[in-house]
């Protein structure tokens, strides 16, 4: 799908896309129930990319954005169904919708990660390798929820990159005007909560903006990164607040840690993006390397 960038991106230089790597993809049978005011939902379906933290289903059962669930999940060799109590949905697609987990029982978890992709084949990272250098490779996060931050530095720190965590955009403009070394990768967020007491003078040296808006004022002072957004949002929505995606990936949330990785190594692969004239490029979503 092609469209033209907006003003998120204006000045952006459009990112290659790096050959897909092939994948193996675990199915495993689910039934889900809505809950509360979302009793009514129920069906059944397969998981694709099942991870700890969420994972994405095929049915034919058309679930709302935004709703919440139950799901069990027979997992092969798991001495009963595995429940996960409650588990939010994060985005919806034609046959398929993904997941958030946020209740599962800890007992669980061994048979939730044996089932992954994770644990039967590990990700090459050489890409994460910067091409100026032999210096491990410095990925700056941006995410207000602290949770994905933590599971985003803590999955590129154990591929040996050095991370830089902040909280929103006045953090992450900070870091980059003060980090005396080079950040080669941006992982942001495209929806970044402002904090609930903020002063809107319209003078403040590192404002409060989303993760599209971030990037621009970052070329500023960087000139040149490589870029990789994350959103639970999905098109329409993020549409509808204004924001275009254009000349980078997008990781759709919940994302495995092979799903980040293979993001990532795909934009190392190409060029940085940088500052320069206004230029139009397509949309590229990376669907969770699928």
């Amino acid at each position: 799908m092609k469209r033209t960038v907006g003003t998120a991106t204006k000045g952006f230089t459009t990112m290659h896309r790096a050959p897909r790597r092939s994948r193996t993809l675990i199915r495993i049978q689910a039934e889900f129930q809505g809950i509360s005011e979302d009793a009514s939902i129920k069906g059944k379906g397969y998981t694709l990319d099942l991870n700890i933290n969420g994972c994405r289903i095929e049915s034919n059962t058309s679930v709302p954005r935004g709703s919440y669930i139950r799901l069990r999940l027979a997992i092969p060799k798991a001495p009963h169904p595995v429940e996960i109590g409650m588990a939010r949905v994060r985005w919806v697609q034609t046959g398929s919708f993904g997941v958030e987990f946020i209740q599962r029982s800890a007992e669980d978890l061994p048979y939730i990660s044996r089932a992954t992709t994770e644990s039967s084949r590990e990700v090459t990272v050489q890409a994460l390798q910067p091409k100026s250098g032999k210096a491990p490779c410095t990925v700056l996060v941006v995410e207000d929820d602290p949770d994905v931050l933590h599971l985003c530095a803590k999955t590129l720190e154990g591929v040996d990159c050095k991370v830089l965590k902040a909280s929103g955009s006045s953090e992450a403009l900070q870091i980059c005007s003060t980090h005396s070394g080079a950040i080669h990768l941006l992982l942001v967020d495209l929806v970044l909560r402002p904090p609930v007491l903020q002063l809107m003078s319209g003078h403040e040296q590192y404002p409060r903006v989303h993760g599209s808006d971030l990037i621009e004022h970052i070329l500023r002072i960087r000139k040149k990164c490589h870029v990789v957004f994350m959103s639970g949002h999905d098109e329409t929505a993020l549409r509808a607040l204004g924001i275009e995606v254009g000349g980078a990936l997008c990781l759709q949330k919940p994302f495995s840690r092979e799903d980040l990785l293979m993001a990532i190594n795909q934009a190392m692969a190409g060029p940085p993006m940088v500052s320069k004239a206004p230029h139009s490029g397509a949309v590229k979503r990376a669907v969770n390397a699928r």
